[in-house]
This record gives C-alpha cells, structure tokens and sequence, in this order.
C-alpha cells in the first residue's frame, strides 16, 4: 500500500515539466538500515525554490549487503546552490532522505535590457547643447 501511494504521489507531483532538469549530488539516509550512503539524482527542475521529481542512484560504502540503490521521490530545490530529497529506493526497498549540491538556477543575475539609441534620446531631450550653442555661450 506504501508503494502504491508513494507511485501515485510521484507520478502527480511530476506530470508538469516547465524547466530544464539539473543533476545533484550529495549524501544520503536510509531510514530501514540506518545506512549512510553517496548519492546522485536527475532532479526535474533547475529553479531555485521549486518542488522537484527525482530519481537517482545510491552507493552505500559501509553496507554489508545490497550496496548499491535505485530511488525515486519528492524534493525541494534552494537558491543557494542545494536541494533535498525524500525518496524510496527501490533495490534496498527503504524510505530515503538526501541532501546535496544541484546546480540551481540563479535569478539574481543581472537582466540586459535593449539599449536604445542615443541619436534618438538627444532629439528629445531638452537639455541637449548642440557644438554651436556652446561656442556661442563661451564666446559671450
């Protein structure tokens, strides 16, 4: 029932795709075995402050048996470079939490506007001194 839930929560939370996918990597911890593992996910978003699907793959260095897992989930990406994960992992059949470095989107980047053309700015303006105006006004 767990699994089915899980299955249909994922599938809801990433039916919408708007953005380019991002890679984390980071640690994670298997709830079950109280296995600390290395981890590495293809998250659905590259946005800061954004719920993300992930799927991902485990390497667990101090675990006797099944070392490696295969895992899908929920998460939430920050503007600070970082995102977390609450997944299940298949192979080792276990709720998981992962934190890590994702390669997030900054929107503080400055914007480039169109510059726009001076010929046309000087027209306009009226505080514009032409060559001669100022010839005039130093000859005085």
């Amino acid at each position: 029932m767990k699994n089915i839930f899980f299955i249909a929560l994922l599938a809801t939370s990433t039916s919408v795709v708007s953005a380019n996918p991002t890679v984390m990597a980071g640690i994670s911890y298997n709830f079950g075995s109280r296995d600390l593992g290395l981890t590495i996910k293809v998250l659905s978003n590259d946005e800061g402050k954004e719920v993300v699907g992930a799927v991902g793959a485990t390497y667990y260095p101090a675990s006797k048996e099944n070392v490696f897992g295969i895992d899908a989930g929920i998460g939430y990406t920050f503007d600070a470079d970082a995102a977390v994960v609450v997944s299940w992992d298949f192979l080792r059949k276990d709720s998981q939490v992962s934190i890590g470095y994702a390669d997030i989107d900054d929107d503080s980047a400055p914007v480039v506007t169109e510059i726009s053309d001076p010929v046309t700015e000087t027209e306009t303006d009226p505080v514009t001194v032409t060559e001669t105006d100022a010839v005039a006004r130093l000859s005085l």
